[in-house]
């Protein structure tokens, strides 16, 4: 059975071409602290068991092609709840597990107080899954968490860029996220509040369009909820629970002559009475055999502890003989009493199944009427008061996407001279780069603007969307432009670049290698390469082989 194994390398010995440049050395870096420490996984695909350790600055992974070294970043993956199924486990395993270990950032810390998930004790993070044939779970600091959790999570933790997924880059919406990005924090204030003015407005569009209907319609609705309500307070219902204790009493009253008969011959056993047989009651019969042990007590006094049992017997019966007497002077058995409570049961049985299914639903539905004739009474009032509150939000909201729309176009400049500058170091010297402003006839919950990212390659061409125009090679290379520039910007530490040197060699790869560990200053990123160029820089360099 195949397995794969990972070899360390404390550094890479080659001999750069002439004229490159010189690699960037340890002591170069402006480093930040690592954010993934170490990935332990176990009976993953074709793994049985490995740990890595990871550490700042360029981790780079190198090996043969189908070595295995994505099967490591699909570990990375799964284990911050991306797709596992029982086909990741290894064949002949009942299970594959796999944890991550992380340095917490204060955005990964607010993230896990609000969720009541941090480890006060440590700011280790412990991301753990376990993937058998029935499922998975996923556990953060030993508390199991959904797979929607995981994700959320995961986004904090790190961001992954392949060479497919720079198609993503295509996306309007990426497009619009990564300017709004650059801003500063009162340009990011005016994205938000243009976002909740929206909101807010599409709120009131909603409850408008509910009390939309016409003079008609509103009588109608108006008059039937007044007599629902005067159904429910003529009904007088107080306490959730009348309907069964009108249950106990009916039953009570159906049975009055059997529980009387009973009562009767209780006393009379107990007590004696009218109506018995002439035998002794068991109250004179306890009381007559105390009379003789208290006798006796006088020649043996092991009787004393009968006699106590049998004077605690006398009180006990006496208290039942009251309690029966209690009973059956309340015993109502009025044929008058018993038709009122059939009645009143029988209304609150018709109102359980208008209004209920319980008792509290039908008591809770006049509230809910009172609520809703106050608002078809008053309804041309709020209609009004909505219609200014929307108006009053339209126009602010009209105010705030044209000042945001503006710092847009001041940060789309300087993004584009950014962007062709980085690309003229990744061998892409005459590209011509810029962002295109459409305005939209009215506010979305991004304000005014829906843009695109245009690109000329190539002198004399005119620019044309990255969707129609750019090669994959190109693509990478724009996003690792992007990349770089929003580094600063960036809270997600951990970056992961999956082959996206692929097809690249020259100049463009040595500008590709200096770009990455550029990079790497600011940020922990985990490499997948095949190019020596790229493994010459890394911090940390590990070989991936695959073993019989």
């Amino acid at each position: 059975m195949p397995s794969i194994r990972l070899a360390r390398f404390d550094d890479w010995a080659m001999i750069l071409p002439a004229g490159t440049t010189a690699r960037i050395t340890r002591s170069d870096r402006l480093y930040i602290r690592c954010m993934l420490q170490s990935l332990e996984i176990r009976d993953f695909a074709l793994i049985e068991h490995v740990e890595i350790n990871w550490t700042d600055g360029l981790n780079v992974l190198t090996g043969e092609t189908g070595a295995g070294k994505s099967i490591v970043m699909d570990a990375l993956n799964a284990v911050l709840g991306g797709k596992a199924g029982a086909g990741s486990i290894r064949n002949g395993c009942e299970r594959a597990r796999i944890e991550a270990t992380f340095v917490t950032t204060s955005e990964v810390i607010a993230w896990l107080k609000q969720n009541e998930l941090m480890d006060e004790e440590s700011n280790v993070l412990t991301v753990a899954r376990e993937i058998n044939r029935q499922g998975s779970k996923i556990r953060v600091n030993g508390t199991l968490i959904s797979h929607n959790m995981a994700q959320e999570l995961g986004s904090l933790l790190l961001t992954v860029h392949a060479q497919h997924e720079a198609r993503t880059l295509m996306s309007p919406q990426l497009q619009l996220d990564l300017l709004d990005g650059l801003g500063n924090t009162n340009h990011k204030k005016l994205v938000e509040k243009t976002k909740a003015l929206y909101l807010r407005r599409r709120e009131l569009m909603s409850e408008l369009n509910d009390l939309k209907m016409s003079d008609e319609e509103r009588v109608r609705k108006l008059d039937f909820a007044r007599f629902q309500l005067n159904e429910l307070e003529e009904a007088d219902l107080c306490h959730p629970d009348e309907d069964a204790q009108l249950g106990g009493q009916l039953q009570r009253l159906k049975n009055a002559a059997q529980l009387e008969e009973a009562v009767r011959f209780a006393r009379t056993i107990l007590a004696g009475g009218s109506g018995g047989d002439g035998d002794m009651s068991a109250r004179d019969a306890i009381q007559k055999s105390l009379t003789n042990l208290e006798r006796a007590e006088r020649f043996d006094s092991e009787l004393t502890k009968v006699g106590e049992l049998l004077r605690t017997s006398l009180i006990g019966l006496e208290d039942a003989v009251s309690e029966l007497r209690r009973y059956a002077e309340k015993l109502d058995v009025d044929p008058e009493s018993l038709s009122i409570l059939e009645n009143r049961h029988a209304l609150l049985t018709i109102l359980k199944k208008k209004y209920g299914p319980t008792l509290q639903q039908v008591i809770d539905r006049k509230t809910a009427l009172r609520h809703e004739i106050e608002v078809l009474e008053h309804a041309d009032q709020k209609v009004s008061r909505l219609h200014a509150e929307a108006d009053s939000l339209s126009a602010e909201l009209a105010s705030i996407s044209e000042e945001l729309s503006g710092k847009r176009r001041k940060l789309a400049l300087e993004l584009a001279r950014s962007v062709e500058k980085e690309l003229a170091e990744l061998g892409m010297e005459r590209c011509k780069f810029e962002i295109n402003f459409r305005k939209l006839d009215e506010p979305c919950v991004q304000g005014v603007d829906r843009l695109e990212y245009l690109i000329a390659p190539n002198p004399g061409q005119p620019p044309m969307p990255l969707a129609k125009i750019a090669s994959g090679g190109e693509l990478s290379r724009i996003m690792l432009a992007i990349k770089t520039i929003f580094a600063s910007a960036d809270r997600v530490p951990t970056v992961i670049f999956d082959e996206i040197d692929t097809g690249m060699s020259g100049k463009v790869l040595q500008a590709m290698r200096d770009k990455l560990a550029k990079l790497s200053r600011s940020h922990q990123i985990l490499c997948i390469t095949h190019q020596p160029i790229i493994a010459s820089i890394a911090d940390n360099h590990l070989e991936v082989k695959k073993t019989q």
